[in-house]
């Protein structure tokens, strides 16, 4: 078997099961919840330490509701920014400290984007079942279960839920003396470095190379500890919900410099309160521009404008009759007056709010049908976010990602073609949420414990390349909707195969087993279980039954959103 680090991309890819012996994952969310849970599951592995560093002082991802933030950084988000330019990596201090392993520095005024997206008001938009994993497959809210309502509070959950569930799930297996948690602690630089090998134990079967992370917590109010710590394996579970987005529009940048109070990002919405008795235009359609759109709309004296990129196409259309239906943005224009103007415009008796008084400037939207609306309080972009690994950027030479649409050469969006030693979590999109994690994350733990092999890295640089020829560089290539959770399921299941030689002994014929029958009509029974192998955590069962009442949850879900 070749060794992980060799060059030859026609050959499978694969680890001897004692290789991996310490494990770094990044975040301390949903996909890192299980991953972890996978890991420890894994029977006959030399996995000894596995640490988990999250940057909040709270587990539950982007689930952790922080009512503190800051405004929208309009001098960073720029109007068609990619994540280069929003979400730059920080220096590496110890790249002129060379001989020394820890560091005191002041703390650094670049935006982190450390803030969750969690608002009051949010709630699940996916079914308990698919919102949970296998083996805790409920949120643990007691109820009446022949009250409706009731039942339908379960089933659709406060963001706070979900966060207690995640920080649960990961805090029961705090207790293995293989696991450490350190909250407060972000990832900024992962170097590969050579081994040494007089300090591993296992001789031949060490990989020749590890990863050191470059570590960053706060020390006090004004200073940051800074430190650097070695692993194997670089498992990334951080999410994709914390770099905005706000696409190009023509005379968007002028106004987000004039105006920066009037350009936000719904990453930045905590509450409704502070849009009462102000107009504001929500761009976008998804779930936040729809709740954005109705929570704006409740508050007193509010006119709202929801604009849509398709509105023949648009899921929901709010019924409230303060509320707008607009297409997309087509330019924004900035009018200045001279002194005669002004005084028409600003006067007593004209038109304009306080701050386009102040600067005797006005601003006018216009959409793809022509209409206008002028001088709006607020125009809101709810444009979703963009893929930023800032330390992996170096490692990658900046191409760890298509400017941040989607991530670069990432087989089945869970293994990096070209570094096989450093994995992502949590990459779909619109899937069946925690299950699709779930399967990732169960096949990423026999990989790394030596049980299966992948195929050659041209096999997996093929699928990019049809995948991309399909899809482009758009969100629909990571998206795996409702039509494609089965075949994706299915998909990680079989590459997921253990046969009997190869269990807990290293790589064998691992994907030339044949499957035969032994899938039936579910995805949860492999290969393994019917060999009565012990192999630890199986993958989740989901039926095309699932997907039915899955994709009937999500047409009750949206009446049940007009309605409330």
């Amino acid at each position: 078997m070749p060794s992980i680090s060799d060059l030859d991309y026609d050959q499978p890819v694969g680890i001897s099961s004692k290789q991996i012996k310490t494990v770094a994952i990044i975040g301390g969310g949903a996909s890192a919840a299980i991953t972890l849970d996978s890991l420890l599951r894994e029977p006959n592995s030399s996995i000894k330490h596995i640490t988990i560093f999250e940057r909040q002082d709270k587990l539950g991802g982007v689930w952790y509701f922080n009512p503190k933030t800051i405004k929208t950084p309009n001098h960073i988000i720029k109007s068609g920014n990619n994540n280069l330019h929003n979400d730059p990596p920080l220096d590496n201090p110890f790249h002129i400290h060379r001989y020394t392993k820890k560091i005191i520095i002041p703390k650094h005024s670049q935006e982190r984007f450390v803030q969750t997206p969690s608002y009051h008001g949010l709630t699940t938009n996916i079914i308990e079942k698919m919102m949970t994993y296998s083996d805790v497959n409920n949120w643990g809210i007691s109820g009446d279960d022949d009250d409706e309502e009731e039942e339908e509070e379960r089933k659709y959950v406060a963001g706070t839920v979900v966060q207690e569930y995640i920080e649960k799930y990961i805090e029961r297996n705090l207790h293995d003396p293989r696991v450490v948690l350190k909250l407060n602690t972000t990832v900024e630089d992962v170097e590969k470095v050579a081994r040494e090998r007089e300090n591993d134990i296992g001789g031949g079967v060490d990989l020749p190379y590890r990863f050191k992370l470059t570590l960053r917590t706060p020390h006090d109010e004004r200073n940051d500890f800074w430190y650097q710590q070695e692993f194997d394996t670089v498992i990334v579970a951080s999410g994709h919900y914390h770099v905005p987005y706000i696409p190009f529009v023509p005379g968007l940048a002028k106004v987000q410099e004039l105006f920066p109070d009037v350009v936000q990002h719904a990453k930045f919405y905590r509450d409704s309160a502070a849009y009462k008795n102000k107009s504001a235009i929500v761009v976008g359609s998804r779930a936040s521009g729809s709740d954005l759109t109705k929570f704006v709309a409740r508050e007193p004296g509010t006119t709202v404008y929801q604009s849509f990129r398709e509105i023949a196409t648009a899921r929901v259309l709010s019924s409230n009759a303060n509320v707008f239906n607009k297409p997309a943005i087509k330019k924004i224009d900035v009018i200045e007056y001279n002194e005669h103007e002004r005084k028409k415009k600003f006067g007593k008796n004209g038109t304009g709010t306080k701050t386009y008084k102040a600067s005797n400037k006005s601003i006018i939207v216009t959409f793809e049908d022509d209409s206008t609306v002028e001088n709006p309080d607020h125009i809101i972009y709810c444009t979703g976010y963009l893929f930023s690994y800032p330390f992996l950027n170096r490692l990658f030479n900046n191409r760890i990602t298509n400017e941040g649409a989607t991530v670069r050469d990432l087989y089945q969006h869970t293994f990096l073609i070209h570094e096989p030693l450093i994995n992502i979590i949590g990459v779909p999109i619109d899937g069946i949420s925690f299950r699709v994690f779930e399967y990732q994350a169960v096949l990423l733990a026999r990989y790394l414990t030596g049980k299966i092999q992948l195929p050659s890295r041209n096999k997996q640089l093929q699928w990019v390349a049809q995948r991309f020829e399909e899809k482009q560089n758009t969100r629909a290539f990571h998206t795996i909707g409702v039509t494609d959770a089965l075949d994706y399921a299915l998909t990680l299941t079989k590459l997921g195969q253990v046969s009997e030689k190869t269990s807990g002994v290293g790589l064998g014929t691992g994907l030339g087993t044949s499957l035969g029958t032994s899938l039936g009509t579910s995805l949860g029974t492999s290969l393994g279980t019917s060999l009565g192998l012990n192999l630890g955590r199986e993958f989740p069962v989901i039926t095309p039954e699932d997907v039915a009442i899955y994709r009937a949850a999500g047409e009750h879900l949206r009446k049940f959103w007009d309605e409330r």
